[in-house]
């Protein structure tokens, strides 16, 4: 069984995708989940980022050796690393004055203990797992050439949601696959993403590093 709610690491995330392509993300790199002296760490699922922002000092201030925090930088990584920085701040946790590339990992507010937090997709650009995920893809598909045409072709038509454009092309893709229409975790599962991307494995090595794996 995956660790329980009361493990000393944690990892807060915005939502179900989310805890789920992680974990077999992970689950990819030899890590198992169910073993019983697992270091990995329990996922609280927030339900959406107001929901993540809400419960996330409430997190820092818990008894845990190693928290973790991945949320979407979205449109605007330097306002996102600024919005955690600020709150991770008023609960004693000293963030640096920009993201690292390859994930930041600072001393928690107790002695001892780590807090990480990793921007969707690589802390550097705007963006999401959605673009994360589309960096998994692996090179030369095929399918995924004709999801981006088919969806700029839908744009055209009215179809759709621009601000989605990354959402739009990775749904395509995936009903393109056997079986149609994967979630997320459950295509990393099924080796549809590879798992040795750049920024699969510079998240893995955060990962790693943040809960002494």
């Amino acid at each position: 069984m995956p660790p329980p709610e009361n493990s000393s690491h944690r990892l807060l995330v915005e939502g179900i995708d989310d805890q789920h392509s992680i974990v077999h993300l992970v689950r990819r790199h030899g890590f198992d989940w169910d073993a019983p002296d697992t270091r990995l760490p329990y996922v609280n699922t927030a339900g959406g980022l107001p929901q993540l922002m809400q419960i996330m000092p409430l997190e820092i201030r818990g008894p845990y050796e190693a928290l973790g925090i991945v949320v979407d930088a979205d449109s605007d990584v330097s306002g996102r690393w600024q919005q955690i920085r600020a709150a991770a701040a008023k609960e004693g946790v000293g963030l640096p004055s920009s993201p690292s590339a390859r994930g930041t990992v600072a001393p928690g507010p107790r002695a001892g203990s780590r807090f990480g937090v990793w921007l969707m997709p690589d802390n550097t650009v705007d963006g999401s797992l959605e673009t994360f995920l589309a960096k998994l893809v692996p090179a030369g598909d095929e399918c995924w050439r004709m999801a981006e045409t088919a969806v700029e072709s839908a744009f055209s038509a009215g179809c759709g949601r621009p601000g989605d454009r990354m959402k739009h092309i990775l749904h395509t893709w995936l009903a393109w696959k056997d079986p149609p229409g994967m979630p997320f975790g459950t295509a990393l599962k099924a080796e549809v993403f590879s798992h040795d991307s750049a920024v699969a494995l510079a998240f893995v090595d955060w990962f790693k590093n943040l809960y002494a794996i």
